[in-house]
């Protein structure tokens, strides 16, 4: 836990505590540890017997993505409070990370930093319960980008692109709602980054082409659409403190990163991507296009450099374009 409470403070977070005062839990009230060294974030913890769900065990990834994101918001001016506790039909939880303007205290935002499962059902209906109490939901993917197999770059597009890469079914829900969209957290440079699904495609050979006469006059082969991965494209990195919220109304009231420069749109957002197949002698081909300066080129692929987490790739300049949409 980041947070709890004294005899004299109903919140007190880690980062600011006092050793040798006593603090207990802000959800069952039991007695906490104050643990701080040079190896770990500064938290609180629960005795090992404790059964508290306010006190759940969090990942020191977690815990240290949620205290960059506080800083970052902070230094922008805004309210922030961390492990906001959330009561409704569905039970006592709380939010990762809960910010507002200060002059504006209904512009409330959580954003819930996600490492672990949840099914399409649940991140809906979490989703809902914030919504009803007028707070946009951010959700954010904490993944370690370290264990990506394979990285290539689309250098049109000054983008990473990332092939078969499975995606959870809450992700696939929150992209979709978000008109084409999810931010994620590199847990090992605490960088964000914004990522777009693709359809992903496998090139399957048929044995045989078998015709209306039974004949076999050769080999053949279909691209099928590949369910368990998505083909995804990251953009970034950014740092947390250079980023905007934007907060979606009506019937969105969703929350987003806006990057420098960008205009904070609602969603949809216009897909920048595509996958197009032009009939081939040996099935169909797949035509991955990307879109730059209005124009729908076809990607081009090359390597990453060894820095590509922390460094932004050089976009190349695009002389003409070959397809138009």
């Amino acid at each position: 836990m980041l947070t709890a409470r004294t005899e004299r403070e109903a919140y007190v977070e880690a980062a600011s505590a006092r050793r040798g005062e006593a603090h207990v839990c802000r959800g069952c009230g039991a007695p906490v540890i104050f643990k701080s060294g040079q190896t770990r974030i500064a938290h609180f913890a629960h005795r090992p017997d404790a059964a508290c769900a306010f006190g759940a065990r969090m990942s020191l990834a977690h815990l240290t993505a949620q205290q960059r994101i506080a800083a970052a918001l902070r230094a922008r001016g805004l309210a922030v409070a961390l492990e906001a506790p959330l009561t409704d039909d569905s039970g006592d939880r709380r939010i990762d990370v809960l910010t507002w303007r200060p002059e504006r205290p209904e512009t409330r935002v959580a954003i819930e930093v996600q490492a672990s499962n949840l099914t399409a059902g649940m991140i809906e209906a979490r989703t809902a319960s914030y919504q009803a109490m007028g707070v946009a939901p951010l959700w954010l993917r904490l993944l370690d980008f370290g264990l990506f197999p394979a990285v290539q770059t689309l250098p049109f597009r000054g983008t990473v692109w990332v092939e078969r890469y499975r995606a959870r079914a809450w992700e696939r829900w929150a992209h979709d709602q978000l008109g084409g969209r999810l931010w994620f957290m590199d847990s090992g440079t605490g960088l964000v980054w914004r990522g777009t699904f693709v359809g992903s495609h496998r090139f399957r050979e048929r044995a045989a082409v078998r015709t209306d006469s039974g004949e076999t006059p050769g080999r053949g082969a279909d691209w099928t659409e590949a369910r368990q991965w998505v083909d995804l494209e990251l953009d970034g990195p950014f740092r947390l403190e250079d980023l905007k919220l934007g907060r979606g109304g009506t019937p969105y009231r969703f929350s987003w990163f806006a990057p420098p420069g960008e205009e904070q749109r609602q969603p949809p957002f216009a897909p920048d991507l595509r996958v197009l197949f032009q009939p081939a002698s040996r099935g169909a081909s797949r035509d991955l296009q990307v879109r730059v300066e209005g124009d729908w080129i076809t990607a081009a692929a090359d390597g990453v450099r060894g820095d590509w987490r922390t460094v932004r790739t050089v976009r190349r300049q695009v002389l003409r374009a070959t397809t138009r949409g």
